[in-house]
């Protein structure tokens, strides 16, 4: 006891002044927050420190100024870079003993089998842990579940699971003379708001994590439920401000998740895919009538699998997606039937495995490959991309459509337009003839409303952008026929449900804007608005290598970004060859070229390899500055030097 004392007396003899110069902010005797790319709480007794998360930028220097010699324990409420970078200093040069959730204990002992599993590269239908895993092992001293407890020199922390942002995420509650204060990670970032959603994307019920938008939801609410049971004087999240409020807080941000939820099933594709996933809302009065459904056209034949084809009088054929060999089988089968000529292309509507996994074979046997140019790099170079449902086997591509081309095929008239829908690597095909207009949108429709259920996707709002965008091009062309790849019949929207799906949208971008820190909805749903590229190449030791940092501005102000390399030991960068400062412009597209009317910024880092290292898969994290606001860790690429 008497330790404590004499560390309570220290540390409340320290002045404003020391306190700003370690940039801590006093929460209570002897606890404080280090602010940094993540808030890190800081308990301090006799000399020694336990830290909760420990952000990169906390140091021994700034320790020092709150009366810290040694750092003892680290506890952690979640496995992401942001919140764990700094503790390997710690943990390697002063044996702090590194407490994590039972969950999470793989993503920090174990993660050279997390970046050298094939499933968390291709094919990516899952999104936890998500991409911000430790770029090498730290070792873990104690893992901790639900309800126990951490003695420390005189305080006691308790243990609540607390699933949202992260399925292992923790908070820690530590009472001092009388004052309950609770770390919660990313459970909130603010009263009513939350850092990201993105972070949500999460399996329930009927769907996995690629379906599931908000899939976090309900387990985020229950640990609000359960911290607000724990009734915290003060709550501190990794982002945000802090909360004195508790209950009214979790109250308003429970609240708004549901009725972005109510929101967002409204105009969900998922009703029609999995029409008991929403059994509770069947009723709601704000979901959209079931568009009419229509067969197709006899000149549009159902290949297989998520292919269609455009069949001509003269018994030509153009294939709509191939993403399965079935398809190379039925096209087999219908020309030794006679009843198809020749193949003469395929035009891809996105980049998706099941619409692309046989695309090779069939530009190798027997006609070249279409695409929008935007999408078309992500088909020929996938290993620059980190994307949901990427295949890793290049693709070639003969044509590069431009968004609103057209040309003549044999008697129809054919257009392409960007269509950023279910991926902002979207395209989409109109056809015209025989008196029909048959729009080809790829996932983007369903007769229940949008594919969006996918955050990974890239999927914006805003007038103009993403789904909007898709609209917009449905009421300028008037489709009779619209396909989805993934339904036999076709369907169409009235002038009424475009509007009602605009309207949806445009109410789920203020719902958002109001429940996130950022000044446009979009930073809080587009995960990859910062991201590297390439994001994997091979080099051998000795070698260069640039890694370039594209960045999407999705606000209405310019937005300044430097960035920096984590590098392992021996690497290096050269700064003065490099540029790791930009100023994006405001409102950017959301990629580089072609095309881009407002192009992302692009930043790009020279990076040497020693001439020593070792053959193997290396994580090179990239922390990011953004206008005040320290980000840490939050990008990486991959280096595999062979």
């Amino acid at each position: 006891m008497a330790l404590g004392i004499t560390a309570l007396v220290f540390c409340a003899a320290l002045s404003a002044e020391e306190n700003a110069a370690a940039g801590a902010t006093p929460l209570a005797p002897g606890v404080y927050m280090l602010e940094g790319a993540v808030k890190t709480g800081v308990l301090v007794r006799d000399g020694r420190a336990l830290l909760i998360d420990c952000c990169e930028t906390v140091s021994m220097e700034r320790l020092r100024a709150l009366g810290v010699e040694q750092v003892e324990m680290i506890c952690m409420t979640q496995h992401r870079r942001p919140n764990v970078m700094g503790a390997y200093r710690f943990v390697e040069e002063q044996s702090a003993q590194a407490v994590v959730a039972e969950k999470d204990r793989a993503l920090f002992e174990d993660v050279d089998a997390y970046w050298n599993d094939w499933h968390n590269r291709w094919h990516l239908y899952h999104f936890q842990p998500g991409p911000q895993v430790l770029p090498r092992r730290l070792p873990v001293s104690r893992i901790v579940i639900e309800g126990d407890t951490i003695k420390w020199r005189g305080l006691t922390l308790r243990v609540i699971e607390t699933p949202g942002a992260t399925e292992g995420a923790i908070s820690y509650v530590v009472d001092v003379e009388g004052k309950s204060i609770a770390f919660i990670g990313d459970v909130m970032c603010g009263p009513g708001q939350i850092w990201d959603l993105y972070s949500l994307q999460k399996g329930f019920r009927k769907v996995g994590d690629y379906h599931g938008f908000l899939g976090m939801r309900e387990p985020l609410i229950e640990s609000l439920h359960k911290l607000t049971a724990a009734a915290p004087v003060l709550a501190v999240p990794s982002h945000g401000a802090t909360v004195e409020n508790f209950t009214d807080a979790a109250a308003l941000l429970e609240e708004r998740l549901n009725a972005l939820n109510r929101n967002f099933v409204s105009i969900s594709a998922l009703n029609h895919y999995f029409p008991s996933q929403f059994e509770d809302m069947k009723d709601d009065p704000a979901r959209m009538p079931r568009a009419e459904q229509l067969d197709p056209p006899a000149w549009i034949r159902r290949v297989a699998y998520t292919s269609f084809a455009v069949v001509a009088d003269s018994g030509d054929a153009l294939l709509i997606d191939c993403g399965h060999d079935s398809v190379l089988a039925k096209i087999d089968e219908w020309q030794k039937a006679g009843t198809v000529k020749s193949l003469e292309g395929c035009w891809v509507t996105h980049y998706h495995d099941d619409h692309v996994d046989s695309l090779f074979r069939l530009a190798t046997r027997y006609c070249p490959i279409m695409t929008d140019a935007r999408m078309a790099e992500v088909l020929e170079f996938p290993h620059r991309y980190f994307l949901p449902c990427i295949g890793p086997t290049p693709v070639p591509v003969a044509r590069k459509t431009a968004d609103g081309e057209s040309w003549t095929w044999r008697e129809f008239t054919l257009t392409a337009f960007h269509f950023p829908g279910q991926t902002l690597y979207h395209g989409g095909l109109l056809v015209e003839g025989h008196g029909a207009k048959v729009f080809f949108a790829g996932d983007s429709g369903a007769p229940t409303g949008l594919d969006d259920y996918c955050a990974q996707n890239r999927t914006f709002l805003g007038a103009g952008r993403g789904s909007r965008r898709c609209l917009d091009i449905w009421r300028t062309t008037k489709p009779d026929y619209i396909f989805n790849e993934h339904q036999d019949k076709a369907f169409h929207f009235t002038d009424a449900q475009l509007d009602h799906m605009e309207q949806t949208l445009a109410a789920r971008e203020e719902m958002v804007k109001a429940m996130v820190p950022w000044d446009a909805a979009d930073f809080a749903l587009d995960e990859h608005w910062v991201r590297t590229y390439p994001y994997e190449q091979d080099a051998a030791p000795g070698d260069s290598v640039t890694i370039q940092v594209h960045v999407t501005n999705h606000g209405n102000a310019p937005l300044p970004v430097t960035v920096e390399p984590r590098l392992p030991q021996g690497w290096s960068w050269e700064p003065n060859a490099s540029r790791a400062t930009a100023e994006v412009p405001a409102r950017t597209d959301g990629w580089v070229t072609p095309g881009a009317t407002h192009p992302d910024a692009v930043l790009s880092v020279l990076i040497r390899i020693p001439s020593g290292a070792q053959s193997g898969l290396y994580v090179i994290p990239f922390s990011v500055d953004f206008r005040e606001w320290r980000l840490g860790a939050i990008r990486h690429a991959l280096v595999r030097v062979r």
